[in-house]
C-alpha cells in the first residue's frame, strides 16, 4: 500500500536565511531542510569538496597490505585478483588490475562464473591458483566469508589480501574473520575509517591509493590527517593537480560501482559520485566511451539514473548470462574492433536479460498472489528460473508488494537465490539467524545472496515468517512529497538549479513534487501502448507528463470516476472535465535542438 505525506519542516525565516547565505531558490532551500542537511553543511551538500576525500591510511591493514604487494611486485611474484561478477566486482577488479599493471606487477585476474563457480572464492578457484603457481591473491568485493577457501590458500603457501565491504560474519558477538594476511574492510571492529558505507570498488581504490603513494607515484599523504591531503586551500584541487592523476583517474569507476551497487549517496560517497560522474561524461576509457556513445548518443551529462538503468545493466548482463570477463575486457581493451564487438555483445545480452526478467516477474507475482499474500517475508521458489535474474526479480517483487523478498531457483548443485529488503527489515541479520539452513550466504541489510539445499526452502520461509516482527505499518510504502508546486511555476532554469541536489539515489532521494486538481488536456498511448503521455493545463500553456506505470489500470480508474465519454474526449484532445492529483519530478526534454519542460509522473491519484 502506498501513502503520501507532505514535509512540514522549517520556517519561512529559515528558508530566507538559506536563500540569502547560499544563493539558492526557496525550492532548493526547502528540499535541503527536508533532507535534514545541517545548516552549516549546506554549502558542502550543494558543492561537495573533492579535497574532503578521507585518508586511505585510516583503513585498518591498508598500509601493511600495500607493503606486502609492493614487495611482491619487486620480487616478480605472480599476483591474481579475484573479483565478483556484478558491477561492483567488475569495477573493483579493473581498478586493481590496471593500477598494478601500471606498477609493473605480474598480475592476472579471475572473475567467478555465476553458474559454475558461484559468488566469490571457492575451492576450485583456490586449487586453480595453486596449480598455476599464484603467490598472492587479492580479493575485491568478496572474501570476508571465505573462511575455508582462504585457509586452503594459506596452507599451500599463497598470501591473501582481502578487500571487501560486505557485512562481517559474527559468532557470540565477535567477528569471524578469514585467516588472510590482511583484511581491508571499513566495517571491521577497530577500523578508524570515518565512513563505513563504501562499495567494494571504493575500498579497492583506497587500497591502491596507499600502494601508489608508497611506490612514489603520487605525492606524500599525511598518515595522521583526516583527509587524503591536509592541504584544503582553495587553490589546491585533487582533480586539477596532475600529480594525483595516477589515482584520481579511477574515481569514475568508483562512482559507477557506488551507484551500481546501490550504496547510500551521503558523506564521502556523494563526493565520489558527484565528481566521478563529471569525469565519466567525458571518459577516456575507450570501452566505456563506446558503450556510452551507443546507449546515450545525445547525452551530454551522465547521471546516476543512466548508470542505474541504462549503462549499469549492460555491464551486469555479461556476468548474469555469460561471463563478466566480457565486461572487464571492455574496460581493459585498447583495440577498437574488440571494443565495438564487446559493446554489441553486452547490449544484446542485456536485451535478452530484460525479456527473461519480465517473464520471471510475471511468474513470481502469480506465485505470491496464489499462496503468499499473508506472508510477511516473501520466499519464492521458481525451480527453472535462471539464477542470474533472481536478484532483479526479488527487487521487482519487493517494489510491487513492499515486503522483504527472496527469490530462489535451482542452481547446478543446490538452490540459489537473492534477497531484497525494505527499510525496517535488516535482511543480513535475519538471514544470519537462519544460517544453519544455508550452505553459504552473505550481503547487506538491504540485499543478500544465498545457497541452500532444496529441503530447506520451506523451512526458510517458515522460520523467517515465524520470527518476523514486522507490523502492518511497516508494509506501507510511505512516500514523502517535498512540496506542492504549480505546473506553470516550473521553468528550465528551475530544473537546472535542481541539479545542485544531485546525485540522487539511496540516501538522497530525488525530490517529489505534487499538484492537486491538475486539469488534463489530452491523453495518448506511447511505448507500444504500455504507457501514457498526458498533456496538462498550466496557465496559458501546457505541460507534458510521462506516465511509465500501468496505463491500463489508470485508464480504468479514470473511466470509473469520470466516465468513458470524458476519457474518450481526453484521448481525442478536446475539452474534458478530468482533474487528478499528480506526483512528479520535472525534467528538460531536448528534441531537435529545442528544450522544453516536461514532468515524469511517479503517481496519478484520482
Amino acid at each position: 500500500m502506498v501513502r503520501y505525506n507532505i514535509y512540514n519542516k522549517g520556517s519561512e525565516k529559515l528558508f530566507k536565511d538559506i536563500m540569502a547565505k547560499y544563493n539558492v531558490s526557496e525550492v532548493i532551500a526547502r528540499i535541503m531542510v527536508n533532507r535534514d542537511v545541517p545548516y552549516e553543511k549546506m554549502g558542502e551538500y550543494i558543492s561537495p569538496d573533492i579535497n574532503k576525500l578521507y585518508n586511505p591510511y585510516l583503513l585498518k591493514d591498508a598500509e601493511p597490505a600495500a607493503k606486502l604487494v609492493k614487495q611482491a611486485i619487486q620480487d616478480d611474484k605472480k599476483i591474481r585478483i579475484i573479483g565478483d561478477y556484478d558491477i561492483d566486482g567488475v569495477m573493483s577488479t579493473y581498478i586493481l588490475v590496471h593500477s598494478l599493471r601500471s606498477l609493473g606487477a605480474r598480475v592476472d585476474y579471475q572473475i567467478p562464473n555465476r553458474i559454475e563457480d558461484g559468488y566469490g572464492l571457492n575451492v576450485n578457484i583456490i586449487k586453480r591458483a595453486i596449480d598455476e603457481g599464484v603467490e598472492l591473491i587479492i580479493t575485491c568485493d568478496n572474501g570476508v566469508s571465505a573462511i575455508s577457501e582462504i585457509e586452503l590458500a594459506r596452507e599451500n603457501g599463497i598470501d591473501v589480501i582481502v578487500t571487501d565491504h560486505h557485512e562481517l560474519m559474527s559468532e557470540d558477538g565477535g567477528e569471524v574473520l578469514p585467516n588472510a594476511n590482511y583484511l581491508i574492510n571499513p566495517k571491521r571492529n577497530g577500523d578508524k575509517y570515518p565512513f563505513k558505507k563504501l562499495c567494494g570498488a571504493v575500498v579497492a581504490w583506497k587500497f591502491i591509493t596507499v600502494l601508489l603513494e608508497m611506490c612514489g607515484r603520487i605525492p606524500h599523504i599525511d598518515k595522521d590527517a583526516k583527509y587524503m591531503t591536509f592541504r584544503v586551500d582553495e587553490s589546491y584541487d585533487l582533480l586539477q593537480n596532475e600529480t594525483f592523476a595516477p589515482v584520481m583517474q579511477y574515481i569514475e569507476y568508483a562512482a559507477f560501482a557506488t551507484i551500481g551497487d546501490v550504496m547510500e549517496l551521503s558523506d564521502e560517497n556523494r563526493i565520489i559520485v558527484k565528481y566521478g560522474l563529471a569525469l565519466l561524461s567525458h571518459s577516456r576509457n575507450k570501452g566505456l566511451k563506446s558503450l556510452i556513445d551507443n546507449k546515450l548518443p545525445d547525452t551530454e551529462y551522465i547521471s546516476s539514473y543512466h548508470i542505474g538503468f541504462i549503462l549499469g545493466p549492460c555491464i551486469n548482463a555479461s556476468g548474469r548470462l555469460d561471463s563478466a570477463d566480457k565486461s572487464l575486457r571492455l574496460l581493459l581493451s585498447e583495440d577498437i574492433n574488440e571494443i565495438n564487438s564487446a559493446v554489441q555483445t553486452l547490449i544484446s545480452l542485456n536485451e535478452k536479460r530484460q525479456i527473461m526478467t519480465e517473464k520471471a516477474v510475471d511468474k513470481a507475482v502469480e506465485t505470491v498472489q496464489e499462496s503468499m499474500m499473508d506472508d510477511k517475508v516473501l520466499v519464492i521458489y521458481i525451480p527453472k528460473l535462471h539464477e542470474s535474474v533472481a536478484g532483479i526479480v526479488a527487487g521487482r517483487i519487493r517494489e510491487k508488494f513492499f515486503k522483504p523478498s527472496i527469490v530462489l531457483c535451482d542452481g547446478e548443485e543446490c538452490v540459489k537465490g537473492s534477497a531484497r529488503s525494505i527499510d525496517n527489515y535488516n535482511m543480513y541479520e535475519e538471514l544470519n539467524k537462519c544460517k544453519d539452513l544455508f550452505i553459504k550466504f552473505g550481503g547487506h541489510p538491504m540485499a543478500a545472496g544465498m545457497s541452500l539445499v532444496r529441503e530447506n526452502v520451506s523451512l526458510l520461509r517458515e522460520r523467517l515468517n515465524t520470527d518476523c516482527n514486522l507490523t502492518d505499518e511497516d508494509f506501507v510504502d510511505l512516500r514523502i512529497i517535498d512540496m506542492t508546486l504549480e505546473l506553470d511555476y516550473i521553468t528550465i532554469d528551475m530544473i537546472e538549479e535542481l541539479e545542485l541536489l544531485e546525485p540522487f539515489g539511496v540516501g538522497n532521494k530525488k525530490p517529489l513534487f505534487a499538484k492537486k486538481n491538475a486539469m488534463i488536456r489530452s491523453i495518448r498511448r506511447i511505448g507500444n501502448n504500455k504507457y501514457f503521455k498526458i498533456e496538462f493545463k498550466a496557465g496559458n500553456k501546457g505541460v507534458t507528463g510521462l506516465y511509465f506505470q500501468d496505463a491500463d489500470k489508470l485508464e480504468q480508474d479514470i473511466i470509473d470516476k469520470f466516465g468513458a465519454d470524458e476519457f474518450n474526449k481526453a484521448m481525442r484532445g478536446v475539452d474534458n472535465n478530468i482533474s487528478v492529483t499528480v506526483m512528479y519530478y520535472p525534467q528538460i526534454n531536448e528534441f531537435n535542438g529545442n528544450r522544453s519542460v516536461q514532468i515524469v509522473l511517479s503517481d496519478v491519484v484520482l
